[in-house]
């Protein structure tokens, strides 16, 4: 008896392709400072409807979808070194949204943190009287924001929406206009050249 084996060659055609390019120029409408640990550049992020009040990227000449990321923190103002565990408690929840090169809203993102410890505290701010040099207010631990942006987009914007604050010295939900709701930093978008 004669056994046939059929041996199947199979020929996978793998098309290179180029990593993505990046960006990481942007500007604040509201600059916060330099970290004194990390060295980044952080923005506030306010209450706005307005592209020119945020956080502003242009999107390089590009083919197909690109990704914006960047991190967002919540803004917290501690108490002072030595403070008691109620004192230092807060809890925000903000709530920001990424308009395009006309101001219409693309997306929205949110990060919700509690600072209870220093350890919640993502990096000090360059640039106060407080300790090491640093400014009063400080980011919280970040929250990793990807989105993709659709081929038509060449510039986007991230602006405030609203901020939720439970603390022992204020409660409630903000959402006027030029109210400081967020922390971000860390902007890039990826893209594809054309």
């Amino acid at each position: 008896m004669v056994k046939f084996v059929a041996i199947g060659v199979f020929a996978v055609a793998v098309a290179w392709l180029p990593p993505p390019d990046v960006t990481t120029a942007f500007s604040c409408a509201t600059d916060l400072g330099v970290g004194l640990k990390s060295r980044r550049k952080f923005c506030d992020v306010v209450i706005s409807t307005s592209a020119k009040d945020g956080v502003m990227m242009t999107v390089p000449p590009h083919t197909g979808t690109t990704t914006l990321m960047f991190d967002l923190h919540n803004r917290y103002t501690p108490p002072p070194a030595g403070a008691a565990g109620p004192q230092m408690y807060a809890k925000h929840t903000a709530v920001v949204a990424v308009l395009d090169q006309a101001g219409t809203e693309i997306s929205k993102a949110a990060v919700s943190r509690e600072l209870r410890t220093d350890v919640d505290i993502f990096d000090r701010v360059a640039g106060g009287i407080g300790p090491g040099g640093a400014i009063a207010v400080v980011p919280g631990r970040a929250e990793a924001i990807t989105l993709q942006l659709a081929d038509s987009v060449t510039a986007i914007a991230v602006v405030g929406v609203s901020l939720e604050v439970t603390s022992l010295g204020e409660q409630g939900v903000f959402k006027s206009s030029g109210r400081p709701v967020a922390v971000g930093s860390n902007f890039r978008i990826e893209y594809n050249r054309k």
